[in-house]
């Protein structure tokens, strides 16, 4: 009797909480600090599943912490599910027992700010026995941070995704002009992307992003002068309220007043454009969890009538 489950007596579920912690933190030291123990405790349960499995799971970069092997991904996708129903069994007997679990969240830093204390609070009243672990990056560190299993849930512009993950479209944008308030532009119902001919352009300073204005840009013959190209998206408006230049982009805060107390106009573009889509996205193999099955549902439906403007 219970043949069949032999494979697993020299499994844990403590080692697989453990390898989990450090999967999650990217680093040994980090996932110590998290759960209250030793260094070495993470370490030992680490060399413990990678000794039942014969493989690695992690690969170790000196001074970088760890990061998952192609087999590390696979392994801690199927120890969340397991976890997640290790703690639905463990509350059973509770007054609120359902759905629990744990969940990483990874959002696009320009949009953050904007969505993500929403969805957070939607997520903790919906689903109230679910941690949410959750961070931001820029667009492309938001796809590696997905791809290598340090979330599962990403809400990104569809940019720099690759064919293997899933996404879900929860709302879409059209790109605006923002300019500083004595600007030509200012008092425009609209203005044509040709008209930004020589204009003094700002950039946000992420490959993608960048990418992807200058190629609106040049489709339409348009080459700006690039006065600056800075990391944040607030400092962006900030420049641009200053009079540094304008700038194109998809996000659109709900105030039109900068960190600097500056305003800021806003004009949308007149081309005929193809929407910007905000996705959320997720790789394959955590469809199998119910929790975040029930995640996605929430995410999605917080923005059916989402006003972007």
């Amino acid at each position: 009797m219970y043949t069949q489950y032999q494979k697993i007596k020299s499994i844990t579920l403590k080692q697989i909480v453990y390898a989990l912690a450090a999967a999650d933190a990217g680093s040994v030291t980090a996932a110590a600090h998290n759960l209250h123990v030793s260094q070495p405790s993470i370490s030992t349960a680490i060399a413990a599943l990678e000794q039942h499995y014969g493989l690695k799971l992690f690969t170790r970069h000196p001074a970088h912490g760890v990061s998952l092997t192609r087999f590390g991904v696979k392994v801690m996708a199927e120890a969340r599910l397991l976890c997640d129903q290790a703690q639905t069994v463990a509350a059973l007997a509770g007054p609120n027992a359902g759905l629990s679990g744990e969940i990483g969240l990874c959002c696009y830093e320009a949009i953050a700010p904007y969505i993500l204390p929403r969805l957070l609070m939607r997520l903790r009243e919906k689903l109230p026995d679910v941690i949410v672990r959750y961070t931001e990056a820029d667009m492309e560190g938001v796809a590696n941070t997905l791809k290598r299993g340090a979330a599962d849930l990403a809400i990104t512009y569809d940019l720099g995704l690759e064919s293997d993950m899933l996404t879900q479209t929860i709302y879409s944008l059209q790109p605006h002009v923002i300019c500083p308030v004595d600007h030509e532009f200012a008092d425009r119902k609209s203005v044509f992307l040709s008209e930004l001919h020589n204009q003094k352009l700002v950039l946000l300073d992420q490959p993608l992003s960048a990418q992807y204005v200058l190629g609106l840009l040049r489709a339409s013959k348009v080459d700006p002068i690039i006065t600056a190209q800075v990391r944040g998206f607030e400092l962006l408006r900030s420049l641009v309220a200053n009079g540094f230049g304008i700038a194109v982009t998809h996000t659109h805060p709900k105030t039109a007043v900068t960190y600097d107390g500056r305003p800021i106009c806003s004009i949308p573009i007149a081309d005929d454009l193809a929407e910007q889509r905000i996705l959320l996205a997720y790789m394959p193999q955590t469809q199998i969890r119910p929790v975040l099955k029930a995640a996605q549902a929430e995410i999605v439906a917080s923005f059916v009538n989402y006003v972007t403007v």
